[in-house]
């Protein structure tokens, strides 16, 4: 049989193979490739989700079925309710891929498909926070090729996808002038074992890469335990035996979401988890997630009817039998799901219309208040009244882990409103840090926050140009310690946060900008060392070693706009590493030579000054064999450093590597 004569014909076994849910009903055979989960969110009874539905037209009044629109055009206006494109779109085969934002500025990425029997496409949020995202793999139009297409970083210039034995396939950037981000697709054979894709710079540099067993997620080494069965909203739903994790050779039965080629969400039907979203003591009987514009869950065989009140407003879901005996029911309705109150109410109902479950929070419910008791008052950042959702507050909560600090304002890539809280450190020299975005005024603005550590009399953010931004320092009555607040356009970079200490004569700084990390080019000689070792200093906070054409390990970073000078003092006179046989690094001006022990040996190094004008002392040298076998870096290590005349300049012990 040709390609084709197979689709057409598993797609009739599949609709042979199961009951008819109702005249528009219908079962078919897609070619996917799913992706690992991304943005579905489970609504679990400790952390409620509302949902403001704007409902779509469906079949099956919100049962199983598809997505009404007979036609592209109106399935895309149907996508764009509420949004506003941005730029041209891309089309590619069969998709058409563009970028829209949110009435709150919030960035959205859109796909649509038109390539299969109707149209499927959704509408969500951007999230870049590696060098690029997978967003889905459709067949071409002759099943021989796949097309995997994402997003990309904007210093992305050019993608490629990777086969196992090493070969190339060249793919294609797509910029969109006022995205956060390009669009990058890779067509290729579908035989082809295509193992990873990579993304480049215009230097030919690799800024990163993505396996593409992330495509597959769960489903990636599980076999399929009967066929595809087509629900609302493009939504594709199978069960799988996926092997378990912590018995060998045995396996446990799943059912996996998929949407345009990639996996959305999954659910255990292990006997130990089914069910126990509310926990052992108190089962759900419904399991509800809303991803990009669908609501869609499953239920117990005994619940037939669930209404989800949102806001004064009520959603109807009736699930409908599984196809395949597996006494669940199923359910999906097409909706702009924007989680912008987290207030919800869950209510189940048997076929005689008697409630059998409700998932209702009580109203004097404190806000966040699953991360704990608040033990301050709230203090408003200054500056953030134009956020969305502004302006932000702090407080400090604790829990049975600990201190927690919390933020409210600005708004996620979802459009919801930004809330939540991380761990205080509150005995560390550096804090974490978290943000708060607000995508309007445009070009939007991030706010940083975090913990003071102890003993800071100031914090100051610096840009990658080098302009300091200094932070405010905000406490509030009751809280544990003060915090630090720093607002900057969206659309300028952090390099890092200095934190000044009283007494200390070298600030601490927190590096964000870890382009330094990555593998440069060697350029031009540097500064050459004994052993074969050459010093690169590299805009606009790097320096380097090298060593046979290699690149040695550590980055020592430094705030832009300053010199090396500046990471060396009195409490840390020099900064070095160690990399098999050779030891690196720099030290205090006027330091002629460097000697080191610890209980794996001696070292020492005699230093030559930098090029560069940063006032500091290069050094580099070998290291004998015990030292190179049991390493340097011990708890008993001491430096000392000697001028000239071989008097001692200065003495650091317990000195760590850099």
């Amino acid at each position: 049989m040709t390609p084709l004569e197979e689709r057409l014909k598993a797609a009739l076994d599949a609709r042979a193979q199961t009951y008819e849910a109702g005249q528009n009903a219908w079962l078919s055979v897609r070619a996917r490739t799913p992706l690992p989960p991304r943005r579905g969110r489970w609504l679990l009874a400790a952390i409620p989700v509302a949902v403001i539905a704007l409902f779509v037209p469906v079949l099956l009044n919100g049962g199983l079925g598809r997505n009404s629109a007979a036609d592209p055009g109106t399935l895309q206006r149907q996508l764009m309710a509420g949004l506003t494109p941005v730029g041209e779109p891309v089309r590619l085969d069969g998709l058409k891929l563009w970028f829209a934002k949110g009435r709150l500025g919030n960035p959205q990425f859109c796909a649509l498909s038109s390539g299969g029997r109707e149209p499927v496409g959704s509408c969500a949020a951007v999230y870049l926070m590696g060098p690029g995202t997978y967003e889905g793999s459709a067949a071409g139009k002759d099943a021989a090729t796949v097309l995997d297409y994402g997003l990309a970083k904007p210093e992305t210039t050019q993608v490629r996808a990777v086969t196992g034995d090493g070969r190339q396939i060249a793919g294609t950037v797509h910029r969109v002038p006022g995205a956060p981000g390009a669009i990058w697709s890779v067509s290729f054979a579908a035989a082809e074992q295509v193992t990873k894709v990579e993304f480049l710079d215009s230097a030919q540099q690799v800024l990163g890469e993505m396996p593409r067993s992330m495509l597959l997620g769960r489903s990636r080494k599980a076999k399929p335990a009967g066929l595809p069965y087509e629900m609302a909203g493009g939504l594709s739903l199978r069960p799988y035996q996926v092997p378990n994790d912590t018995q060998p050779g045995a396996t446990d039965l799943e059912v996996i979401w998929t949407r345009t080629g990639k996996e959305v969400s999954s659910m255990s039907l292990k006997d130990a988890y089914l069910w126990k979203d509310g926990g052992a003591d108190n089962p759900w009987p419904v399991h509800v997630q809303a991803e990009d514009g669908v609501v869609f869950g499953a239920a117990r065989p005994d619940v037939a009817r669930i209404v989800w009140t949102l806001d004064g407003r009520e959603l109807t879901l009736t699930p409908r039998p599984d196809p395949w005996g597996l006494k669940l029911g199923l359910f999906a309705l097409t909706a702009d799901a924007r989680e912008e109150d987290r207030r919800h109410t869950l209510v189940a109902y048997d076929a005689r219309g008697k409630e059998i479950w409700r998932n209702e929070p009580p109203p004097e419910r404190q806000e966040l208040g699953y991360y704990g008791e608040r033990i301050s008052d709230k203090v408003v950042v200054a500056g953030t009244e134009d956020f969305s959702f502004g302006p932000v507050e702090l407080w400090f909560t604790k829990n049975r882990e600990g201190t927690m600090l919390c933020a409210s304002g600005g708004v996620e890539p979802d459009g919801r409103r930004s809330s939540g809280c991380s761990t205080a450190e509150l005995d560390r020299h550096f804090s974490s840090r978290s943000t708060r975005t607000s995508y309007l005024p445009e070009p939007g603005a991030e706010l940083a926050y975090g913990v003071l550590p102890p003993g800071t009399e100031a914090v100051t953010a610096v840009t990658v140009d080098g302009a300091p931004i200094h932070a405010q320092i905000l406490k509030a009555k009751g809280a544990p310690a003060a915090v630090w607040a720093v607002r900057y356009p969206a659309n300028v970079k952090i390099a890092a946060v200095s934190y000044r200490e009283k007494g200390r004569e070298l600030d601490r700084v927190n590096v964000w900008d870890h382009s330094c990390w990555e593998t440069p080019r060697q350029e031009g000689a540097g500064q050459p060392l004994p052993g074969g070792v050459s010093a690169h200093l590299q805009a606009p906070m790097c320096l380097h070693f090298w060593k046979d054409g290699k690149m040695l390990p550590g980055s020592f970073e430094r705030l832009p706009g300053t010199k090396l000078r500046a990471i060396v003092g009195r409490e840390q006179p020099l900064q070095w590493n160690q990399h098999k046989d050779t030891w690196y690094g720099f030290a205090l001006p006027g330091t002629a030579r460097v000697e080191g022990v610890s209980k794996s040996g001696r070292v020492a190094a005699e230093t030559v000054p930098d090029p560069w004008g940063h006032g500091v002392a290069m050094f580099a040298a070998p290291v004998p064999e015990g030292v190179a076998k049991k390493g340097l870096n011990w708890p008993d290590l001491a430096f000392t450093g000697y001028d000239a005349t071989g008097k001692v300049l200065w003495r650091w012990a317990r000195a760590g590597l850099s």
